[in-house]
């Protein structure tokens, strides 16, 4: 399994790491590869060489952010069936259901808690492994 992080903040990323890893072991799974990209155009220059089955993704990122990312992996035949799981602090339920809309296919509003992340990876690697 192949997860990328992209977020702006070495420490979200960090934290991210930290809790999928966690979620893996603890579920007896093979560690995955954890890739990360600081915004979005550096995400879309990894996507580019590397499939990834999960994308952790920013909303609020320069160059590139985490909607038109959603956007580019969506309208991409190859990426369309990527996982994504929007981890940012806007949590209005407007924004909220244009991301869901546009294809994400989960949500992690900031400042995320662990049973959150683990919550969301359990629905999203279940429907991976279906």
């Amino acid at each position: 399994m192949d997860i990328l992080l992209v977020d702006d903040s070495k420490m979200i990323r960090n934290v991210l790491k930290k809790y999928v890893l966690y979620f893996f072991e603890m579920n007896n799974w093979e560690k995955p590869s954890i890739h990360e990209a600081e915004d979005g155009l550096v995400a879309m220059q990894h996507l580019k060489t590397q499939k990834v089955n999960i994308i952790f993704l920013d909303y609020n990122m320069p160059n590139m952010n985490g909607n038109e990312v959603l956007e580019a992996v969506r309208k991409n035949p190859e990426l369309n069936k990527t996982k994504i799981i929007m981890a940012t602090t806007e949590g209005s339920k407007k924004v909220v259901s244009s991301l869901i809309k546009k294809g994400a296919n989960g949500y992690l509003i900031k400042p995320f808690i662990e049973k959150s992340v683990y919550k969301t990876l359990s629905a999203i690697t279940g429907r991976i492994k279906s």
